[in-house]
């Protein structure tokens, strides 16, 4: 194992450290900033190109690069993983809605795991409280009932496997969704988490119900059909069909007799 994949590991002096300084004084200027530059206040700057790009090559590209990312996952494989958790778990206030306060969705939504529990729970001990495996199955599912996604934060994710946080995401207010979307994949690269949604054609009825719930515009109807293109694996699509005619198939268990995707 290389240094630095023995510094950025779950658990390291290294670690802690880092993910203090960004619960403590990194996260909510850089949530703020990217916010206002792409929907808030500041959003005529934001929307120029130049600044797009100088915005996206200093900031948001490294940052999700090397620094932290996220890994949507759908409702179900979620739930297993917090079953599986033997560790501390907290939950406080998402970070993005109290920065930007622009946003209904529930607050409390902020699940902090492992040393991210740790780091949180130090950074902002009235904010942050300890919780156990089944108030966090409670969360996700609250937030899944509500329409909302889920994502698995890793913190230094080229060099470590180290998740530090389980965010419940929504379109109007999850910041990184929003670079993700608005300044592209490429400037805001997402983990992917290997999860592909596959529609079985016979049992399609063609609604776009499952295009509407999308968040990443990656379903559309062509020919009576809804198609996938470039599937993020979130899942939301499986619980807005009304045909129950989606499955999400994790890449090591795929099964070509029911996939149906555009050319991407």
């Amino acid at each position: 194992m290389s240094l630095i994949h023995r510094l950025t590991n779950e658990g390291s002096g290294f670690q802690r450290r880092t993910l203090y300084l960004l619960a403590r004084r990194l996260e909510l200027p850089f949530l703020r900033v990217s916010y206002n530059l792409m929907r808030g206040k500041w959003r005529g700057i934001g929307a120029r190109r130049s600044v797009r790009a100088l915005y996206a090559a200093a900031v948001t590209r490294p940052i999700a690069t090397h620094g932290d990312s996220a890994r949507p996952i759908p409702f179900e494989p979620l739930a297993d993983f917090i079953r599986s958790l033997d560790c501390s778990i907290a939950v406080g206030p998402c970070r993005c809605r109290i920065t930007h306060r622009s946003c209904n969705h529930p607050l409390e939504t902020d699940i902090v795991i492992r040393t991210g529990a740790e780091a949180w729970r130090r950074a902002f001990p009235k904010e942050y409280r300890a919780i156990d495996r089944e108030e966090a199955l409670r969360i996700i599912s609250e937030c899944h009932a509500a329409g909302m996604f889920h994502m698995i934060f890793h913190h230094f994710p080229s060099t470590s496997s180290c998740e530090y946080v389980v965010c419940n995401c929504c379109t109007c207010g999850c910041v990184p969704y929003i670079l993700n979307r608005d300044l592209g994949p490429r400037n805001f690269p997402f983990i992917s988490g290997g999860w592909t949604a596959e529609t079985n054609l016979a049992a399609c009825g063609g609604h776009g119900d499952c295009t509407a719930a999308c968040p990443f515009g990656a379903r559309s109807v062509s020919d009576g059909k809804a198609v996938t293109r470039a599937c993020f694996g979130c899942g939301l699509c499986v619980a807005a069909c009304p045909e129950k005619a989606i499955r999400m198939v994790h890449s090591h268990d795929e099964n070509p007799a029911v996939k149906h995707s555009l050319p991407q």
